[in-house]
């Protein structure tokens, strides 16, 4: 089976739908702000689920070096954005641009982990394996491993959850 390829286009429209999708956006920020992941890689990771892809650990940890290129600059743009908030004072002009402005990032980074993720040589296991609802994808243990979440029962809690979203 061929390593399957994103297309940059295709993985943000993935990940526009699913963010705003049920309860995915508070459950994803729950998790970048409470417990620092990467909402990004946690859309594919999503992304890697609903397609029968497995990304293993050390796929999955070139893919997040990858993002640390934008990571810090998303961090303090995000946190200008917050703090120029409508809800506390600010201008809503300026919180306008400052959201197009996050998002051209997001959009960066989110190419950057694409372009890692094409390189890695990640398994499909194509439509006539796929994995049913009640077996573990190992890109999940990935993931929680990579983020250091094995032990925090909350944060898995809320991977879990996410999961769920994709049903």
């Amino acid at each position: 089976m061929p390593t399957p390829n994103i297309e940059n286009r295709a993985f943000w429209e993935y990940s526009v739908s699913r963010y705003t999708k049920g309860d995915m956006a508070p459950l994803a920020l729950l998790l970048q702000d409470n417990h620092k992941v990467n909402v990004n890689v946690l859309l594919l990771i999503c992304w890697c689920l609903e397609n029968n892809v497995i990304i293993n650990l050390p796929q999955l940890k070139a893919v997040i070096a990858a993002s640390n290129a934008t990571e810090e600059k998303l961090q303090y743009h995000r946190a200008r954005r917050k703090a120029a908030s409508p809800e506390k004072g600010g201008d809503q002009a300026e919180y306008d641009a400052l959201k197009a402005q996050e998002l051209e990032l997001e959009r960066q980074q989110q190419h950057d982990i694409v372009a890692s993720f094409n390189e890695q040589p990640v398994t499909h296991l194509g439509q006539g394996q796929s994995v049913s609802s009640n077996v573990f994808n190992a890109s999940i243990a990935a993931f929680i491993n990579a983020y250091g979440l094995r032990d925090n029962n909350e944060a898995r809690q809320l991977v879990s959850l996410v999961v769920n979203q994709l049903s």
